[in-house]
């Protein structure tokens, strides 16, 4: 412990660095568009009732899962249109509310009662004009298209540890808004959110709905007089079992191309194709819109990570099951879905219309131990844009995705692959880039953080978690200077790992239950407030990679009196 505190000494007068910190809620959405959509809350002029009034709840994980432990200072707040929306040019509420606070309860017990759902801390953080700006509609949107941006005029001080985040909007109706808006981009399952709106009843409450979180940049400061402990990097060997990529309209890149996955015995690693077409034999399949297949028997028995089948079943929406299914995916490419659902290969997901024109065929090729389901000029919804892509799969368990021309102009396109059963996957990736990518049985990478925030004058432990059952020895290493991006080890025999910081001292540690725990205890003395210390965990685990060893995230914790 005396190293630990001499680190500390020797960094008495590091200044903590504030920093405009934005976090995209719900988690997940910063780099992926939502999965559904609504016109509350400025989406809508609210011309025909007395008002519009619509509170989100937000899960505090959505803040957590980002790094945020520990009080911030929220002084912005940011929302955009839905990927899927026209354009619109915009306008002005004249008058408008927005209050923030933390729930009283956890999200899942919301009520229609307004009042029950604001805790003590309820603040009007604007009151004031809102302008929604011109949205050039789903040809140009991306992660950033916000269209309301609000500055706050009263800050709000947000403690995660606290509770959830209320976040209420509250205008007029009737002329109080001039100009045109659209569709505001949500995210439903698996925001850890829920709503109440009021409308037609306003005041009162319509009605209320879990899973359902508008997207919002949340931009916030580390509160002053607060310590902190925030989280960078990541852990190496961190697998999952699932991939995709999802794509705004008119953003797709995968036509005239192919990927291969193949087997690796507990997942696939997923390469470039060769680009081979079979030209289909078959009778159609006489799917309509929103249609899933009758049996599509392979002819031969198809092992694929987590199960086998011998059997397919096709939607009219651009994937296939592995076992039977009757969802049919409308109407856009849903990662949550992807991961919460059954086995599926998605060569396209969208909303397509066979009804429209274009056939999906069925063809076996005992031949050559293969089977194909061949999607051609199968347009769009709502449009006649065609699209022609395939799906082979071979007795050696390798499926390939192939695509001619693609035309996604409206909806929404996944890409990828999921054994289903809530396996992880990564956030969207750039699939053409990002080859070859590998997956495997969930696998969490070395992961580490502290039991409490460093507040002078108490104690707490460094932990790293999730630690292979064969380590055999572990360590907190511990420095002043951060290194943000990372060193990269693997030259030295650690692909994927990286260094966090400089090493000024370390604490060993054997792991017990898949942890290793470092105490430290922190002085009193105001000489420390302010001190920024960095740590990382680092483990001896032969057989995980050449060196056998891996590490864990960079920690940042900054000391101070609350």
């Amino acid at each position: 412990m005396r190293s630990i505190l001499s680190v500390c000494a020797l960094g008495a007068f590091a200044a903590l660095a504030t920093a405009q910190i934005p976090i995209v809620i719900p988690n997940g959405s910063g780099t992926a568009a939502g999965n559904t959509s609504n016109a509350f809350p400025w989406g809508a002029s609210a011309a025909g009732w007395p008002g519009l009034r619509l509170m989100c709840i937000y899960d505090a994980s959505n803040f957590t899962s980002q790094g945020i432990n520990q009080p911030v200072v929220i002084t912005r707040l940011r929302w955009r249109p839905d990927n899927n929306a026209g354009a619109v040019a915009g306008g002005t509420f004249q008058q408008a509310d927005v209050r923030l606070s933390t729930a009283p309860t956890d999200y899942t017990s919301l009520t229609t009662n307004f009042a029950t759902n604001h805790g003590p801390d309820l603040t009007t953080v604007y009151s004031g004009s809102v302008v929604h700006t011109a949205t050039l509609g789903s040809a140009a949107w991306t992660v950033n298209s916000w269209c309301v941006d609000i500055n706050l005029t009263t800050p709000f001080t947000y403690d995660p540890s606290a509770g959830d985040l209320v976040i209420d909007c509250d205008y007029p109706g009737g002329t109080n808004f001039t100009g045109a808006v659209g569709q505001m981009d949500v995210q439903g399952a698996g925001s850890f959110a829920g709503r109440i709106w009021a409308s037609a009843a306003y005041p009162t409450a319509n009605g209320s709905q879990l899973d359902h979180g508008v997207v919002v940049e949340v931009t916030c400061n580390p509160a002053s007089g607060y310590a902190t402990a925030q989280t960078y990097g990541a852990g190496c060997v961190d697998d999952y079992a699932s991939f995709h990529e999802l794509f705004a309209a008119n953003t797709f890149d995968l036509a005239n191309s192919s990927v291969q996955m193949v087997p690796t015995g507990s997942g696939y690693i997923t390469l470039p194709g060769n680009n081979l077409w079979w030209t289909p034999v078959g009778a159609s399949l006489g799917l309509t819109d929103d249609s899933v297949s009758a049996a599509l028997p392979l002819g031969f028995t198809l092992t694929y990570p987590g199960g086998s089948t011998t059997n397919v079943y096709a939607s009219s929406n651009g994937f296939v099951w592995a076992q039977s299914n009757t969802n049919n995916g409308c109407c856009n490419g849903d990662p949550a879905a992807l991961r919460t659902l059954g086995a599926r290969w998605c060569p396209l997901w969208n909303d397509l219309n066979p009804s429209l024109g274009g056939t999906i065929v069925w063809d076996q090729d005992p031949a050559n131990g293969a089977a194909y389901l061949t999607y051609t000029s199968v347009p769009e919804y709502g449009t006649s844009n065609p699209n022609t892509f395939q799906v082979a799969f071979f007795a050696s368990g390798i499926v390939e995705m192939r695509w001619q021309a693609c035309t996604i102009t409206t909806h929404s396109t996944l890409v990828g692959w999921s054994p289903g059963a809530n396996n992880r996957s990564r956030n969207s990736i750039d699939i053409s880039a990002s080859l070859p990518i590998l997956t495997g049985p969930d696998a969490f990478g070395l992961a580490h953080n502290t039991s409490a925030r460093p507040v002078l004058g108490t104690s707490l432990s460094l932990l790293t978690t999730n630690v292979p059952g064969n380590t055999t020895i572990g360590a907190t290493l511990l420095g002043l200077v951060e290194v943000t991006n990372g060193i990269d080890l693997s030259g030295f025999g650690m692909p994927g790992c990286r260094q966090y910081l400089n090493i000024d001292s370390n604490a060993i540690w054997f792991p017990a239950g898949g942890v290793g725990t470092t105490a430290l205890n922190i002085p009193t003395g105001n000489w420390l407030v302010g001190v920024a210390i960095r740590s990382q965990g680092a483990t001896l685990t032969p057989g995980i990679n050449p060196l056998g060893a891996l590490s864990s995230n960079g920690l940042r914790l900054t000391l101070d009196v609350n």
